[in-house]
């Protein structure tokens, strides 16, 4: 067949659903990310955090038969509660001395907290500050997304795609983690009604994990569509963290000289770090915080990064396809 006689033909085989094209995007992402060693690397130093978290678990129930697991488990409680300030729900922790038993979702729970709060957080803003800033970034420079939009997706449904790449992601080192924590405390628990004790961990363990995710990957996919330059992606990611971490401890602590309120220092600052904005609305959802002191700032700002980030990497990727 001569060669002028080839052109464009008209896809003749089966399509994928109009809502299912974007899995096209995040399959090849993933598949990309998956091939970088420092990714596997990483997920696996991350599951550390799980087995000590499930080590806790592990003296908690073996606390409810022998006392000195459950003086080791109080002793952890009374520090991490005393961490919280007023914030904390000392009143729980005395009486897990006395019952532990009735008080397993409250063990549990402040186990779960501390996987989501302090080590996994420190992971998420590594592999989100790894992987996302080329995610965008990358295809603009190169003008790949073309090679995606020239088939029948939209830009919302390659934004979605690319987002599910974090999602996946982030929820290889929160979600099935901590599912898989909550699985081995029932195993490990010599109590048949453990399970209606706490059988609400999961459906929290899955919104603490959507309040960490959507807000994260929206403000990461962001940065990563503003610039053509990944370098200046990752900085701007680090940097919002890093300068609003630092911020809000500088104003606490010169604050906290004065010998001023704590719990109002927190309740006045809070909002600028992205950081204890995400661990305020974990404690709120693990129901870790007397009910005096829930706050609906960090659920504005939360929903605010969501919407407005994936509307910025959205409009950013429509336009330019238009020049």
């Amino acid at each position: 067949m001569p060669i002028l006689d080839l052109g464009y033909r008209p896809w003749t085989g089966a399509r994928s659903g109009e809502w299912w094209r974007w899995s096209v995007v995040a399959r090849t992402g993933i598949s990309l990310v998956w091939r970088g060693t420092w990714v596997k690397r990483i997920l696996l130093f991350a599951t550390i955090p799980a087995l000590i978290t499930m080590f806790g678990v592990g003296v908690f129930e073996q606390g409810t038969r022998d006392e000195s697991y459950r003086i080791a488990f109080n002793r952890f409680l009374m520090e991490r509660n005393r961490e919280m300030g007023p914030r904390g729900r000392m009143s729980e922790v005395k009486e897990l001395i006395v019952d532990p038993s009735s008080q397993r979702h409250f063990g549990w729970s402040n186990m779960l907290l501390w996987y989501f709060r302090y080590p996994q957080a420190f992971w998420i803003v590594v592999i989100i500050g790894l992987v996302a800033p080329r995610l965008i970034s990358y295809d603009l420079r190169s003008r790949g997304y073309l090679l995606y939009l020239s088939r029948p997706l939209s830009p919302a449904g390659y934004v979605f795609g690319k987002a599910c790449i974090l999602f996946f992601l982030l929820a290889m080192i929160t979600t099935i983690p901590a599912l898989a924590i909550y699985a081995g405390g029932l195993l490990l628990s010599n109590d048949y009604g453990s399970l209606l004790q706490t059988w609400d961990l999961p459906f929290r363990i899955l919104l603490a994990t959507a309040v960490l995710v959507l807000p994260t990957s929206a403000v990461a996919l962001a940065f990563s569509s503003l610039t053509q330059e990944s370098r200046f992606a990752a900085f701007a990611w680090f940097a919002t963290w890093v300068v609003g971490w630092v911020t809000y401890l500088v104003l606490t602590g010169s604050a906290m000289l004065n010998e001023s309120d704590v719990n109002e220092l927190h309740r006045r600052w809070l909002l600028i770090s992205p950081y204890h904005v995400l661990g305020h609305l974990q404690q709120e959802i693990f129901g870790l915080i007397p009910e005096q002191e829930h706050m609906i700032g960090p659920w504005i700002v939360s929903g605010l990064a969501t919407v407005i980030g994936f509307y910025v990497a959205h409009w950013r990727v429509a336009r330019m396809l238009k020049v």
